[in-house]
């Protein structure tokens, strides 16, 4: 197998490929462990290439007719990616919320019902189903991969479901049967005002027995230290410094083993455990960030535990002219989170009690307690709340400091197992891909608030019992609310692709995908504030979906030159449709959806991809227009403070993405990513009832400019390769208004601003001290702090929380490479 593969990597390279990126001024010809790239000779301009299976077959990323970014391990490592977040910095048209792990490609995402982008391991999905609250993506740590590849636009047909609007996929290093190979990366890090962070890296492979068996170990530990204060918000004295800080260990084994020349099988297990301390809010009025002071007073902790284990195994026979693949894996994760301040969410609820406001109170009358019944104590002068500075200790009285705590538990087990048949020759006239592929995913979210504090507070507000304001008491275990849902997703699919060439430089490309899918749940609430009034007894509901999706993809492409070449692209893209818990009719002021059905995007693409000027330049040009009908979107109902999921809108994405290296001879190197999106609603979005949930016009909460430049100087010190490096990240303003800055929609919050445009300046310098390299770096150098990410609990709410870029960062990194 072996020798086939190096066949076929030849002929790709015979077809234009060159080298990867190399690491700095290190143009000492460094070969990748997977075998993926090749060398390139030391005096060498040309730009390096990559050789990425975005189509699923290895091809030279040059070749293929899409618009995709590709990160090798030494690309990674010059410029300093240690995650998603760095990675989304460098590639067109992606932004990345930290807080969600939401990833939005060309304007498509949202916080609602299946993932609007694929994420892969290998060839697993791992993406996750809003299924609850805060239903995070996990993502990989950035340690001993091959690559990592964005891809942009819908990947309907060769990835199915939830990469509607993209697909990131990490490709590991793989054990080699051939040659030893090993990899130690430290790093030491000083944040201004925060704690220290560093990191720990190893991975060793290579072959146990020649040309047989083989074997790849990794293990990774970082901590990356916090700077932001947790404080007692009466006193402001600090109860837990740098409180946000993250402890990551990932470990992967895997095991290869050839018993014959044509076969090769592949056991691996993935392992990452990730501990987030607290969140990295920080409270606006008692924070000076151009002091670099940075607290928050949320009484209760909000941390992040995010666990997986995912074994697979993989079986590769190489046929004449045929590769099989089969891939089977299971993927077991566990997130417990802090989702919101159960503290805050509580105290904000609880004084829309106490208000006036016709827009705010209770369906049940004003002033009133839970039940409808009028206080009895006075208690609208009790109001507010919460103020600018947190819990208002002077109205709370004895019950200043008032705590409940929320947790979120999401938990996904997952099957799938794919079957792919496709053709091995590159200079055949016919390319293709056939398969199948199945998932049985077993998905569940509970949410809770514990608050043993609830009955005095109760008494507080309204002179009554729990019984008599909230019709229950709390639960035994001291919860005021509960909310726990179980569900299924399923979806079996059959799905070709192939690529014919017409003439020697016109290649047509038709693909389809065909689904058979079902989703079902089982849902439970119970407690005080279930609003359901249901004697306490817990309330129940079920629900199903099954649909048949078809997403067909189409494309033709001219190869110009051996270098330059054209491409267009029509492909579709889809989100299975799935069900919601019913809302209490009488606390919620009607009856709402209980399913949604799948949405879809279609998706218009041409492009540009070219090598110039003796291949010292190598870029990439893409156009877009994206329509998105039937959207899944979270509906917010102020007056019970419950979200549905439902079909609702419809929007339009169109723009650019431009990217690409230029090679300046043999010392300088410039890069670029370029993207622009305008995504906007197409069609008012209502709800049952006809209020304006997006009007015509609003814009999806995107960015609409991201700019990326780096350069690098390459020199020699003492005879040793060296460089340094800059990197500029811009991202502009919002200017048009999305939804809840619509003074006609329901979701009108006046007190929250668009982020505002961002600059973020890093630089990097190294030397290669063979087979060491040294590199110092300063992130953050202007030691930027924007308000980004400007939020509350609602519209009455005084207390805002915001987020920034973390501040000045200096370290040092070694690496080992053998």
């Amino acid at each position: 197998m072996t020798t086939k593969r190096s066949w076929r990597m030849q002929a790709l390279l015979a077809a234009g490929a060159a080298a990867p990126l190399l690491i700095g001024a290190a143009a000492q010809a460094q070969t990748a462990t997977s075998g993926s790239t090749t060398t390139v000779a030391k005096n060498s301009t040309n730009v390096s290439e990559i050789v990425v299976t975005a189509t699923r077959r290895e091809q030279a990323l040059s070749k293929v007719p899409e618009s995709v970014s590709a990160f090798t391990a030494q690309k990674m490592d010059i410029q300093g990616i240690k995650s998603f977040a760095d990675v989304s910095k460098f590639t067109p048209g992606v932004t990345f919320d930290p807080d969600s792990h939401d990833i939005s490609i060309r304007g498509i995402q949202s916080s609602a019902g299946s993932s609007t982008t694929g994420v892969y391991i290998d060839d697993t999905p791992v993406q996750v189903r809003n299924l609850g609250l805060n239903a995070n993506n996990t993502l990989p740590a950035v340690f001993d991969l091959d690559r990592v590849e964005v891809l942009r636009g819908p990947q309907g047909t060769l990835f199915g479901a939830g990469s509607e609007g993209g697909t990131v996929r990490y490709i590991t290093v793989q054990p080699s049967l051939t040659h030893y190979s090993a990899n130690v990366r430290a790093e030491g890090d000083y944040t201004e005002g925060g704690g220290p962070s560093y990191e720990l890296g190893a991975a060793a492979g290579g072959p146990i027995i020649e040309n047989k068996l083989g074997f790849r170990l990794s293990i990774w530990d970082r901590h990356d230290g916090g700077y932001i204060d947790r404080v007692d918000y009466q006193t402001l004295g600090p109860t837990d410094r740098n409180a946000n800080w993250v402890d990551t260990l990932a470990l992967r084994a895997a095991l290869a083993w050839a018993p014959v020349d044509s076969v090769k099988v592949t056991a691996s297990v993935d392992f990452q455990n990730r501990l987030q301390h607290n969140y990295d809010n920080y409270w606006v009025s008692i924070s000076n960030p151009g002091a670099g002071q940075f607290l928050n007073g949320t009484p209760d902790p909000m941390p992040d535990k995010d666990k997986f284990l995912m074994p697979a195994l993989k079986i590769e026979w190489d046929g004449p002219g045929v590769t099989f693949i089969s891939n089977t894996s299971y993927y077991a994760r566990k997130e417990l989170v802090g989702g919101y301040s159960g503290t805050l969410y509580n105290l904000s609820y609880f004084q829309h009690f106490l208000t006036g406001d016709p827009n705010l109170q209770s369906v049940y009358g004003y002033p009133s307690d839970p039940q409808g019944v009028p206080c009895t104590n006075n208690c609208g002068a009790l109001y507010p709340l919460l103020n600018a500075n947190g819990p208002n200790a002077a109205n709370l009285g004895s019950l200043a400091n008032y705590y409940a705590r929320n947790t979120i538990t999401n938990s996904q087990y997952n099957w799938t197992q794919e079957f792919r048949l496709q053709s091995s020759k590159p200079d055949s006239r016919l390319q293709w891909v056939i398969g199948g592929f199945g998932a049985f995913n077993y998905q569940r979210s509970t949410e809770e608030i514990n608050d043993p504090e609830l009955p005095a507070l109760t008494e507080l507000l309204w002179n009554e019992t729990m019984e008599e304001a909230w019709g229950e008491d709390l639960l035994p275990n001291g919860d005021d609310y509960i909310n726990n849902t179980a569900a299924h997703d399923r979806q079996i699919a059959l799905f070709g692709d192939a690529t014919y060439a017409i003439l020697p430089t016109v290649k047509f490309e038709v693909g389809l995908r065909f689904a058979w899918t079902h989703f079902d749940y089982f849902n439970s609430n119970d407690g005080a504030q279930d609003l359901l009034d249901n004697g306490g007894v817990p309330a129940t509901a079920s629900g199903h979906q099954d649909e048949k999706p078809l997403t067909p993809k189409f494309g033709l492409t001219w190869q110009v030159t051996p270098d330059d070449m054209l491409y267009g692209t029509i492909s579709k893209g889809y989100r299975i449709g799935g069900a919601t818990p019913p809302l209490p009719e009488v606390a919620c002021g009607g009856v709402f959806p209980t399913q949604y059905n799948s949405d879809s995007v279609w998706s218009y693409e041409a492009g540009a991809k070219g090598r110039f000027f003796d291949r010292s330049v190598q870029a990439s040009l893409s156009a877009f227009y994206i329509t998105w009908n039937n959207i899944q979107q979270a509906v917010y109902v102020p007056l019970c403070g419950i979200q549905y999921t439902t079909n609702v809108g419809q929007a339009s994405s169109k723009g650019f993405d431009f990217e690409g290296q230029w090679n300046l001879g043999r010392a300088f190197q410039l890069e670029w990513s370029v993207g622009y999106t305008d995504a906007q609603y197409t069609k008012t979005a209502l709800d049952p009832f006809g209020n304006i949930l997006a009007a015509k016009g609003d814009w999806l909460d995107i960015v609409p400019w991201t700019a990326t430049i780096g350069a690098q100087y390459n020199f020699h010190v003492f005879e040793k390769s060296a460089f340094l490096r800059l990197d500029d990240e811009f991202n502009s303003k919002r200017t048009h208004a999305i939804p809840s800055e619509d003074p006609t929609t329901t979701y009108y919050d006046p007190g929250l601003v668009p982020n505002p445009a961002t600059n973020l300046l890093n630089l990097r310098a190294g030397v290669a001290l063979d087979p060491f390299s040294v590199a110092l770096f300063a992130n953050n150098v202007l030691n930027s702090h924007p308000q980004l990410n400007l939020s509350h609990q609602d519209s009455a709410t005084a207390l805002y929380e915001a987020q920034t870029f973390r501040p000045l960062t200096i370290g040092l990194e070694v690496n080992f490479k053998y």
